[in-house]
C-alpha cells in the first residue's frame, strides 16, 4: 500500500521506440542548471513582462526566483492557465487572474455605476471562444502565425481596460511555456489575447518547440530544443515538472461550471477534518483482493497495446483509477474526484520525452475495462463512502510530502552552489 502514492517514477523504466535509449528526468542539480539558463534567454529578449503558461513550467519558474541572478533583474513574470478546452467559465477565469480590487471597482457601463464583476458575469456569457476557435485543423505553424481574425469582443476589452492583465496583454510581452507541441495552447491563448487587445504584441519561447527551423519565425524568441535537437534535451535529462501535480503544489478543477486553483496544502486540512480517522489498510487488500478474484490486472494488459505499457502497469494503477471513477460516479464531478483524476494521471507513464501513444494506451487499455470497473465500484460503493475522506486525505499527504522533500533538495543544492561560488570568487 505504500506505493499507491509513492515516488513518482514513470520514465527510466521505458525504452525511446524512435531512439532506442532509456532517458531519466533531470535532478536537482541539472533542475538548477536549466533555470539559469532559461532565465538568461528571459534577459537577453530585454523583455520585461513575462507571462507564462502553467503548470508543468510552475517548479522551475519556482527555482528561477530564487537565483540571485533574477534578483538583478526588472523581470515581471505573470503565471496564467490557459486551459486546453475552451469550454471552461470564463467568468471564474477572470476572477482568479483579476485582482479582488479591480473586480470591485465601480465603473461606468451603460452610463450606470456598476462593480467591474457584475458587468463582466453578463458579458462573460456572451463570449463563445470555441465559436472562435471554430472546427478547421490547425498546427503548431499556424497557431504560431497567428494569421486567423477572431471575433471582436470590444466591449469586455473596455471593461477590461485598467486592469493589470490588460496593461499586460496591451504591452510588449513574451510568453513561455514547458513544451509547445500540437499548438492548442498557444492557438487558445491567441483566442483569449482578444478579450484584452486587437493587436498584441508578444513573442513566443519554450523549453522545446516541436518544429523545424525555429529561427525562421520572427514571433519565436527562443526554444532551447526542437525537432532536430530532440535526442540532446533528453539525452542531457528530460524536463521533469510535466503533469507534476505533486511538485507543483496545486491543480485546476476546469468545468463549464468551474475554473479553480486548488493548492493541496488547502485541501489537505480541509479533507482532514472530513477524515473517520479510520484505517484503510482492511479496505485496500479487500480492494485488491477484488482485483485479483476478478483478474482485472490481466484483462488490462489484454488490452494494451504497447508492450511496454503492458510490463508497467499494476494492481495499483487499477486501485487508483478505481478511486477516481467510483469518486465521480457516487458525487458527480466535483473537486475530490478531480484530484483523484490528477493523482491517476501523475502516474501514468510519462508524456514526454515518451510517445504520446504510451499514455494514450494507458488511457485506452482503462476504457475498454469500464464494465469490470463499474462491478467492482457497484461492490464497495458503502465502503467507499466511509474511507472516502481517508483515501484522499492518505494521497494530499503523500504528494505535499513529495514536494517538500523536492523543495528541501533544491534549497541544499543551490545554497552548495552559492558555497562553491563564495570560494571560487575568493570570498572565503
Amino acid at each position: 500500500m505504500e506505493k499507491l502514492f509513492g515516488e513518482v517514477n514513470n520514465l527510466n523504466m521505458f525504452i525511446h521506440p524512435k531512439f532506442n535509449e532509456k532517458f531519466k528526468f533531470m535532478n536537482e542539480k541539472q533542475s538548477i542548471e536549466l533555470a539559469k539558463k532559461v532565465l538568461s534567454e528571459f534577459i537577453k529578449t530585454k523583455i520585461k513582462n513575462i507571462v507564462v503558461i502553467e503548470s508543468g513550467t510552475s517548479p522551475l519558474i519556482a527555482i528561477i526566483k530564487k537565483l540571485k541572478e533574477y534578483e538583478n533583474t526588472s523581470i515581471n513574470i505573470y503565471q496564467i492557465k490557459i486551459p486546453r478546452n475552451l469550454s471552461f467559465n470564463l467568468y471564474e477565469w477572470f476572477k482568479t487572474y483579476l485582482e479582488k480590487q479591480e473586480l470591485e471597482e465601480t465603473i461606468t457601463y451603460n452610463e450606470k455605476q456598476v462593480t467591474r464583476k457584475e458587468i463582466l458575469k453578463i458579458l462573460c456569457k456572451k463570449v463563445n471562444l470555441e465559436k472562435n476557435a471554430g472546427k478547421e485543423k490547425f498546427t503548431i505553424y499556424d497557431s504560431i502565425k497567428n494569421e486567423k481574425q477572431y471575433s471582436d469582443n470590444q466591449e469586455i476589452k473596455e471593461i477590461l481596460e485598467g486592469t493589470k492583465l490588460y496593461e499586460i496583454f496591451n504591452s510588449q510581452f513574451l510568453l513561455f511555456d514547458e513544451y509547445i507541441n500540437a499548438g492548442t495552447i498557444i492557438r487558445n491563448f491567441n483566442i483569449i489575447c482578444t478579450l484584452f487587445t486587437n493587436k498584441p504584441n508578444f513573442k513566443i519561447s519554450a523549453y522545446c518547440m516541436f518544429l523545424d527551423s525555429p529561427e525562421n519565425y520572427k514571433k519565436i524568441a527562443f526554444t532551447l530544443y526542437n525537432n532536430n535537437t530532440e535526442l540532446q534535451a533528453y539525452k542531457s535529462g528530460a524536463y521533469p515538472f510535466e503533469n507534476r501535480i505533486d511538485l507543483m503544489g496545486y491543480y485546476y478543477f476546469i468545468t463549464e461550471k468551474h475554473f479553480e486553483k486548488i493548492y493541496l496544502e488547502d485541501l489537505e486540512r480541509e479533507v482532514k477534518a472530513l477524515d473517520t480517522n479510520t484505517d484503510i489498510t482492511k479496505f485496500y487488500n479487500s480492494l485488491n483482493n477484488l482485483i485479483i478474484k476478478n483478474e482485472l490486472l490481466k484483462k488490462l494488459k489484454d488490452n494494451l497495446q504497447e508492450k511496454q505499457v503492458d510490463k508497467y502497469v499494476t494492481n495499483n494503477d487499477i486501485i487508483r483509477f478505481i478511486f477516481k471513477y467510483i469518486d465521480e460516479k457516487i458525487y458527480g464531478k466535483n473537486k475530490y474526484s478531480d484530484f483523484l483524476d490528477q493523482v491517476f494521471e501523475l502516474y501514468a507513464p510519462a508524456w514526454s520525452p515518451m510517445p504520446i501513444s504510451f499514455h494514450i494506451d494507458y488511457w485506452n487499455g482503462f476504457e475498454k475495462i469500464n464494465q469490470e470497473v463499474h462491478k467492482i465500484a457497484l461492490e464497495i460503493e458503502q465502503e467507499y463512502k466511509q474511507n472516502r475522506f481517508v483515501i484522499i486525505e492518505l494521497a494530499l499527504k503523500e504528494l505535499n510530502s513529495h514536494r517538500e522533500k523536492w523543495k528541501e533538495k533544491i534549497n541544499r543544492k543551490m545554497e552548495e552552489n552559492n558555497e562553491n561560488n563564495r570560494y571560487i570568487n575568493g570570498i572565503k
